[in-house]
């Protein structure tokens, strides 16, 4: 006989916090799979307003990095820049405006370069049109026509932070692009009538304006770039809507040496030349880099554009000193002063030619350069002239010159004048170029 016949019959017994406990345990596996299948796992369960608290505890290069995570991940940071970009990461505009130390402006310099990194990365997939809405909304922002305490705009450094940011956020864009870009913040800034105001009125009537134009032009599109084809680029874009005539103008505005009283120093050239090696390269080393560079490095201009720019500018507003312009010359580099010079020479304009080859043996007699460099311009030149009675008519041109600056230097020197420098410059100059024509007429019979 089974004793479990005569027993109840009972359910076993189960405790209903297990049940529980179990039932809580399956709802967390489910919460747990589901983070597993969002965008930003664990994170997407923080509220908007805590991640953006966190991201306040992070640096811009930081930001930065994350944005290239996912695409989920740069939309929320582009969301926090857009609307809390507070804390360790506020910009402070005011202080651009002040008076800072070359360390603070490196440091800012720095913070608008990582900043405009951000920007790039957090807006990669933005139409161009739409990225150019951001740009202009940070110029709005910075410029000095904005602000209340920029009070020397030629000191402050917010164009300079500008500039950075501007070519970082662009960094990789396509010719074209960069072309909208630069329409887009000269139409936004108008300064395309003030460009327009400065090179059509008499040079120096409007100095203010120049300063604004340089400054502009220098900070946001040229002083910042990286590499030679990018500059080559901006001077073009900035020079190509002109006239050769206003080129050369638009030219000496950006790139005048002396800019020190904050004024361009229009009528230095035609007055004074330069003292010594320093002082040359203050006068001459911007602009015949600038030259050099177009001669060189871009396909957009042609040897004789450049030659028409040399040659307006040097006549901008009065002539230059023959001797200024022989140093501009021997700044741009033998190949740049010999295709001038040659052009003159096709040209048939020998008593200039000739003036410029003395000016250019009294530079370099004066600064203590080779004289070579001038013999070789003088063979490329010789070897431009068909004529053969031409070819006379140069070199003795050439004398004759020689003959003038000595008499004329010597008429108008005193005992206790400046002037006994000139005089001797004049014939040590004179003396050299003799040399080497003899040289080179004798040098068949001459010890190597």
């Amino acid at each position: 006989m089974d004793i479990k016949f005569y027993l109840l019959s009972k359910k076993p017994r189960r405790s209903s916090r297990s049940s529980v406990k179990e039932k809580n345990v399956h709802t967390v596996a489910k919460k747990v799979e589901s983070f597993h299948s969002c965008p930003l796992g664990y994170f997407d369960a923080i509220p908007i307003e805590l991640r953006f608290s966190i991201f306040q505890f992070l640096t811009i290069e930081d930001l930065s990095i994350l944005t290239i995570v996912s695409k989920t991940m740069r939309n929320l940071i582009e969301g926090y820049r857009v609307t809390r970009f507070s804390g360790p990461h506020c910009m402070s505009y005011r202080d651009l405006h002040l008076r800072l130390s070359l360390e603070q402006q490196t440091e800012m310099l720095s913070k608008y370069h990582k900043l405009g990194l951000l920007v790039k990365r957090s807006t990669c997939l933005y139409a161009t049109k739409d990225r150019l809405k951001i740009i202009n909304e940070f110029l709005t922002r910075i410029a000095c026509s904005n602000s209340d305490n920029c009070k020397d705009p030629s000191r402050c450094i917010a164009l300079l932070c500008f500039g950075k940011f501007l070519h970082t956020v662009i960094a990789g864009w396509d010719d074209s692009e960069c072309q909208r870009a630069f329409d887009t913040i000269c139409q936004h800034m108008c300064i395309t009538k003030h460009v327009k105001t400065v090179v059509s009125s008499k040079p120096g009537s409007h100095g203010h304006l120049e300063g604004v134009v340089r400054q502009f032009f220098r900070w946001i599109f040229l002083d910042q770039c990286t590499t030679i084809p990018d500059k080559a680029f901006w001077i073009s874009r900035i020079l190509k809507p002109w006239p050769i005539v206003f080129q050369a103008r638009l030219l000496f505005i950006i790139y005048s040496g002396n800019f020190t009283s904050g004024e361009i120093q229009w009528h230095e050239m035609s007055e004074t030349t330069p003292v010594d090696t320093e002082h040359s390269s203050i006068f001459f080393s911007s602009i015949s880099s600038i030259l050099q560079l177009l001669h060189l490095h871009s396909t957009e201009w042609t040897s004789d554009e450049i030659i028409s720019i040399i040659d307006e500018m040097t006549s901008t507003p009065e002539d230059w000193l023959v001797e200024n312009i022989a140093g501009l010359l021997l700044a741009c580099g033998e190949c740049l002063a010999t295709k001038l010079l040659a052009s003159k020479a096709i040209n048939g304009k020998y008593v200039e030619l000739a003036s410029i080859i003395a000016s250019l043996c009294l530079v370099c007699v004066k600064h203590n350069h080779s004289i070579n460099q001038v013999m070789t311009m003088m063979d490329c030149i010789i070897a431009v002239i068909e004529n053969p009675r031409e070819k006379l008519v140069f070199l003795n041109r050439i004398l004759d010159t020689f003959k003038e600056l000595v008499l004329d230097t010597h008429e108008f020197t005193d005992s206790d004048d400046a002037n006994d420098n000139e005089f001797f410059f004049h014939v040590s100059a004179l003396t050299e170029f003799t040399r080497k024509l003899a040289h080179l007429a004798y040098k068949h019979i001459l010890p190597h």
